[in-house]
């Protein structure tokens, strides 16, 4: 009788514990506090751009005038940018920077997104992160930027993959904004086109 009682426990138990288990839930992560899949932007077509526009985000070309853009691509959305569209003779520093995110209230902060290379040439991504930026395009130049060490980065075209994982937990701040930033050159013939997705910020376990 007490094997039955005690097993009858264990199965409650387990049944409460998935039964809370949220769906934005991804084991190991507790709940993500921070999201953006583009999805809410308006896509452009052909030769057609239009610059991704969120409330709170920079998107500026500290070089040239073209941005980031949103295309869709393969039913969804992504932002996108390739130097190859630019003015011959030019280069560009074009920077997609999130919104102010406040890390005091989380712990382990873990960044997770998807990219994928087309075209691949000598063009760079990288991924930066500011706790003094006061979201002016003046103020990009004079922030100081911490660059991040992405592990997993496009080795072939035309797959998206995915970031794994990237520790933030070192930056403790109400003022945190992570940068994509495309560095490129029409001048040079550095015109990879790349292609973002899926940016998801977490609480690690």
């Amino acid at each position: 009788m007490k094997k039955i009682f005690k097993l009858s426990l264990v199965l409650l138990t387990f049944g409460l514990v998935i039964g809370c288990t949220g769906d934005e839930e991804i084991p190991p992560y507790k709940q993500q506090f921070f999201s953006e899949g583009f999805e809410g932007q308006t896509a452009g077509s052909g030769s057609t751009e239009i610059p991704i526009a969120i409330e709170g985000w920079t998107n500026f070309n500290t070089l040239g005038t073209r941005k980031w853009i949103c295309k869709s691509f393969n039913n969804t959305n992504i932002a996108e940018f390739s130097s190859f569209y630019s003015a011959s003779g030019t280069s560009d520093e074009t920077w997609l920077i999130t919104s102010k995110i406040d890390f005091t209230k989380t712990e382990k902060e873990t960044l997770n997104f998807d990219l994928e290379s087309r075209f691949t040439n000598g063009a760079l991504f990288k991924v930066l992160v500011s706790t003094d930026f006061d979201e002016t395009t003046a103020g990009i130049a004079t922030a100081t930027w911490t660059e991040i060490t992405v592990p997993t980065l496009p080795t072939v075209d035309n797959i998206f993959v995915n970031s794994d994982l990237i520790d933030l937990s070192s930056f403790n701040s109400d003022n945190v904004h992570i940068a994509f930033k495309y560095i490129g050159s029409k001048a040079g013939n550095k015109t990879t086109t790349f292609q973002l997705d899926n940016i998801k910020i977490f609480e690690n376990k």
